[in-house]
């Protein structure tokens, strides 16, 4: 350890990283063999550790960070270890501003692996402390890491001690601290009940709807949408993906409740157990489902009054409440006349000062009544005039007479839809509305609809393309949502408005083109067909993307039509694709045509035109090589997918394959090849005069000029016959399909 404490008070930042990395695995060493080596991990190793988590530079820092965990994950750390030697260290960090976040996200991580109690006896005062520290800083930062500390403490805690906490710092004179709090709005909701979301956090995004500062409402507006998502009743399990969209998981069973742990990945994600709890037994069966936020919270103290819990909310809704009347009670306290106004030695002018109120109490009318947000006082005074809140009725309160989604929310989504009257707000307001309006359609169902409908028929004709695009990639979910006759009355329209719109907008539809024709009835499927060509019409001929994606969705809307009309509108188009200028996009065309002729064969139709076609276009008579060598390759992906009788092939397709071994071009040999060697031998396939021309080509390939060629039949790579010495050859290019 000696020798080792020189290595430690050295300057070399990569010898003490690698230090520090071998402190748990010694560390196992020593516990496995006491008699040995002693207490050398508390006498030595782990000062090391200490003294590395102080270091100022950060890779060792964070060395040190991930050597403390694994010893507390194999328990090598105590709680009374980790109190004594980690939490001054971390209140070091916290007490320093440029060391705050990482002394907090240290506190965080080892709190997920100490559980709930030891948390609290460890961490929660602290964390508290930090939240009601004087510096504006420090509190911005600790806010900012709210939910993660909540879902780790125990139901009492959370509502008794962080839930006001939080309420405390939404009512915030500072606009920094108010914005903190809701940009963690939506981790913190999920960590909470239904009942808690409805009468407090609801309201208290509402009012900030309505904060005097731009920033905070801005944010609000941007979260406003996935808050509301949350109410969805026939949704258990909602989720953020890693590109930030909300996903959502079907409810399979009532009688589940969620039990959650938080898991440090942005967007904010949570992982979730699942149990099933048998009421006679009290036992329960753990379900493990990843990357889901909870919707409703297990009660793990069953037996507890909640009495309190009670007593906690109302004092949170009159805290609420409070602000909310401060800032609406006051209009004159930002009456901008009276705040520039210097008195002169004269009197007043009264008349003139009354004026100066009088606008000012106009203009927050007129603010409140554009965000729509008017009833929310009386949400907020419903919850105490009723007094349903007694004790013991904690969960009899009644949800069930109300809407789904308290109507201020809603109100004011629906106001986001129009730029005009967000301005001040922000531009890209209506697209945060136009990404979250799948969602809010799934939480209110489609009987909701025609109240949406106006805010959606806006955002649709939005002057940004963004918006429209946004609407455009989610148009298929509202149909999903909303059903046969209602997509064709009320969606049908917009979609085929979108198809004329610009590329940027047109790639929103076309990359769901296939579910949206799978969810219209079949009358309005078919109008389709005629307009389909239109998608190869593109503002940019080398946006070669576009027509690969066509070709894609054309793959998939294959079998969503009749044989006949296949072969009279898709048939034509994929015969387009398949001779297209990129390679990419003939490789999806191959798939396409592929499966047609698999689709017409299996309803007994010769398709006489479809092999025309491909000669004509395709076979020898091509005068690009690249459409013979796609021919070649369209040979062998019909023969590899079974898509293709062995009658059919031989009638139709054989006879220009033989041709094309000898094409001018060792490109095209080279796909015939292989086509060639992978024709199935046998009486259903070939008869035997035609597998023994096929056997005699191949033996005359193995002399073939290009030594690729030869390889692959089975040739050697030195040329022994020259069998196309007459006809003009071309060297090989090594051009891949």
């Amino acid at each position: 350890m000696q020798s080792v404490q020189k290595i430690v008070e050295g300057t070399d930042i990569r010898i003490q990283s690698s230090l520090v990395k071998e402190v748990p695995q010694v560390a196992t060493i020593c516990q496995e063999a006491p008699h040995l080596f002693g207490d050398v991990f508390h006498d030595h190793l782990l000062n090391f550790v200490i003294k590395y988590l102080q270091d100022s530079d950060s890779q060792v820092r964070l060395t040190a960070e991930e050597a403390v965990l694994v010893l507390i994950k194999r328990g090598l750390l105590d709680n009374n270890a980790i109190e004594v030697k980690i939490c001054p260290v971390i209140d070091v960090h916290c007490r320093s501003i440029h060391f705050l976040n990482w002394g907090i996200a240290l506190m965080i991580k080892i709190a997920r692996l100490i559980g709930k109690e030891a948390t609290e006896e460890l961490f929660l005062d602290r964390y508290i402390t930090l939240c009601k520290d004087e510096d504006v800083f420090i509190r911005k930062i600790t806010i900012l890491r709210f939910p993660e500390l909540c879902v780790v403490v125990s139901r009492n805690a959370l509502f008794r001690e962080l839930l006001p906490i939080y309420i405390d710092l939404s009512c915030e004179k500072i606009w920094g601290i108010r914005k903190a709090c809701v940009d963690v709005m939506m981790p913190f909701s999920c960590c909470v009940t239904r009942q808690h979301r409805r009468f407090l956090l609801a309201d208290l995004l509402a009012m900030h709807l309505n904060d005097e500062s731009k920033w905070v409402r801005v944010t609000a507006f941007q979260i406003l949408g996935p808050f509301i998502s949350t109410f969805a009743e026939q949704f258990t399990d909602i989720t953020y993906n890693e590109q930030g969209e909300l996903e959502f998981t079907r409810q399979q069973d009532s009688g589940f409740s969620i039990k959650y742990t938080y898991e440090d990945i942005f967007p904010m994600t949570c992982r979730i157990q699942s149990h099933t709890v048998d009421a006679e037994e009290n036992s329960s069966k753990e379900n493990f489902n990843s990357s889901v936020i909870i919707e409703k919270p297990i009660y793990e103290e069953e037996d507890e009054s909640q009495e309190d819990d009670i007593s906690t909310m109302k004092a949170c809704k009159w805290k609420i409440q409070k602000y909310y009347n401060m800032k609406m009670d006051d209009p004159e306290k930002y009456n901008s006349f009276l705040y520039y106004y210097i008195a002169p030695d004269c009197p007043p002018d009264d008349e003139l000062v009354e004026a100066a109120k009088r606008s000012t109490v106009q203009s927050n009318n007129n603010r409140k009544s554009a965000n729509k947000n008017s009833n929310k006082t009386s949400t907020l005074n419903d919850f105490f005039n009723e007094d349903k809140c007694e004790a013991g009725d904690f969960d009899s309160i009644n949800f069930h007479e109300q809407e789904i989604v308290p109507q201020h929310l809603i109100d004011s989504f629906l106001w986001m839809a129009d730029l005009k009257q967000c301005l001040d707000t922000g531009a890209d307001i209506p697209h945060h509305c136009a990404f979250s309006f799948p969602a809010v359609v799934l939480t209110l169902g489609k009987e909701k609809w025609p109240y949406l409908k106006e805010a959606y028929q806006c955002l649709a004709m939005a002057e940004q393309w963004k918006v429209r695009r946004t609407v455009a990639s989610g148009i298929h979910e509202i149909a999903a949502i909303l059903g046969e006759d209602l997509t064709s009355d009320e969606l049908l329209p917009i979609h085929y408005g979108f198809i004329k719109d610009l590329d940027e907008v047109r790639i929103g539809i076309l990359k769901n083109l296939a579910t949206f024709l799978h969810l219209l009835q079949s009358q309005d499927r078919y109008q389709y067909l005629p307009i389909l060509k239109e998608f190869l019409t593109t503002d940019n001929e080398w946006n070669w993307r576009f027509r690969e994606e066509l070709a894609t969705q054309l793959l998939e809307a294959v079998t969503l039509f009749k044989p006949y009309d296949v072969e009279r509108h898709i048939v034509p188009l994929s015969f387009q694709l398949l001779s297209d200028k990129v390679a990419a996009v003939r490789h999806v065309a191959l798939s396409l045509v592929t499966k047609i002729v698999a689709y017409l064969s299996l309803h007994k139709r010769p398709a006489p035109m479809l092999f025309q076609e491909l000669r004509c276009s395709l076979g020898v008579y091509a005068q690009k090589w690249i459409r013979r060598q796609t021919f070649a390759f369209l040979c062998g992906q019909l023969i590899s997918s079974n898509a293709i009788t062995g009658t059919k092939f031989s009638l139709e397709l054989l006879p220009l394959l033989l041709k094309l071994s000898s094409d001018k071009v060792p490109n095209v040999r080279l796909a015939v090849a292989k086509t060639l060697k992978n024709i199935p031998v046998g009486p259903d396939w070939l008869d035997r005069k035609e597998a023994e021309k096929i056997e005699e080509r191949l033996r005359e390939m193995r002399s073939d000029p290009d030594r690729d060629v030869r390889i692959l039949v089975g040739g050697e790579e030195s040329p022994t016959l020259d069998i196309l010495s007459d006809s003009k050859t071309e060297p090989s290019r090594n051009i891949l399909f």
